[in-house]
């Protein structure tokens, strides 16, 4: 009877509509979250977006990647030979048919801005990636030979340096539409353009466009973090690295870590943007502090609730739930921020610790905040307010 229920309410998700649960697998999965629809509080000023359209070449965005001032090389799910032979055959064969190509979108990074001498404009591809490739494999590399074209059969197996030099030309003059993100362009506006812009067959998720607008420091930080042994012990090794989801919880800890609750203005994805920005303005102490006080976190997580950390037990007798993120973020947060002797304090006191989240998870004021609603301003002040307040009360008992 039991087994025939469980099959009655799968069913009954499904034809609603939901996403339809593995209740025998759901240990094993991240909980799905409803961030909700609260609008941003504070709209960017239009003003601010910086974006210029330069009249450009296809040989002048060649040279570029010659001199290697096109970034191919960002460190998010997107990958830059995607396309095989055949499709970038046929773009190639496209251009020397004289057909107009898309535009291009361009975020532009100042390389080594505070010396002179070495101080550059590097292109960071926002929109156009594939093509980029294909024009840096057949130009550039001269790794591509052409086949199965359509009309241009009779140069399969043709090189670059294989064309006649009409098409060589034809290749290099061909005019292109470039747009550029200009540097000053604040992130949360950026973080926009990237969401609206790109039109990849793999639509880029907000923690990729993160990673794609933060390269270097802030990016190799929050992946530093994902990586460590703790996280992936304490989240049962779960947390998938495809479509960086291991990141955005990195991103989630680094966000609140670094910017008070009471400072979240939504959106959700807005606060994060700017949480892993900040990661650029604090100090390597301050970082490795923050990493060291994450990997007690994970540790603190662990040694209270085993295999069951971040998860929305509702009683002792309850079947193991998915991980939640929120319940990560705040819990993350917190434990991160107790002192040595507190920690091992709570870890001491952990059933009664336990026993108090239990109650949480069964007031439907916290559920809320923690699951349907996890993006808005109510929400993050009630889950950051109980879980303070249950802390407190079991440290000081």
């Amino acid at each position: 009877m039991r087994d025939g229920g469980i099959e009655f309410k799968k069913h009954m998700i499904m034809f609603n509509g939901e996403q339809d649960i593995d209740f025998q697998n759901e240990e094993n999965q991240v909980e799905k979250e409803i961030v909700g629809n609260e609008p941003i509080t504070i709209p960017f000023d239009p003003n601010l977006i910086r974006i210029r359209r330069d009249p450009f070449t296809l040989g002048e965005l060649i040279d570029k990647m010659e001199y290697n001032e096109v970034n191919f090389n960002t460190s998010f799910q997107r990958k830059s030979d995607l396309w095989d032979p055949i499709k970038q055959s046929r773009l190639i064969e496209s251009v020397l048919l004289r057909l107009p190509l898309p535009a291009f979108y361009f975020d532009e990074i100042i390389e080594h801005e505070d010396d002179i001498d070495k101080r550059r404009s590097v292109w960071q591809v926002i929109d156009g990636l594939q093509r980029c490739s294909t024009f840096n494999n057949f130009i550039v590399k001269q790794s591509l030979v052409l086949e199965n074209l359509e009309f241009l059969a009779r140069f399969n197996g043709a090189k670059y340096d294989d064309l006649p030099r009409e098409l060589q030309r034809r290749i290099n003059q061909s005019p292109i539409t470039v747009y550029i993100v200009e540097k000053g362009t604040p992130d949360e506006v950026k973080f926009n353009i990237f969401k609206r812009i790109n039109t990849g067959g793999l639509v880029l998720t907000p923690q990729e466009i993160r990673h794609a607008m933060n390269q270097g420091i802030a990016a190799d930080y929050v992946a530093s973090l994902a990586e460590m042994d703790s996280f992936k012990r304490a989240t049962c090794n779960i947390i998938k690295t495809e479509r960086m989801e291991d990141r955005d919880f990195v991103t989630r800890y680094v966000a609140f870590y670094l910017q008070d609750y009471v400072e979240y203005q939504p959106d959700l994805d807005s606060f994060l943007t700017k949480g892993m920005a900040k990661i650029k303005s604090v100090t390597q102490e301050e970082r490795e502090e923050m990493k060291e006080n994450f990997d007690k976190a994970m540790h603190t997580s662990m040694s209270i609730f085993g295999d069951d950390a971040f998860r929305k037990r509702q009683n002792p007798t309850d079947r193991r739930k998915p991980i939640n993120k929120a319940l990560f973020e705040v819990l993350s947060v917190y434990f991160a921020k107790l002192s040595e002797v507190q920690s091992q304090l709570l870890i001491s006191k952990k059933d009664l610790f336990k026993n108090k989240l239990m109650s949480l998870n069964n007031d439907p004021k916290f559920l809320y905040a923690i699951s349907s609603g996890t993006g808005q301003k109510e929400s993050v002040n009630r889950r950051y307010i109980d879980i303070k307040r249950i802390i407190d009360e079991t440290l000081e008992s």
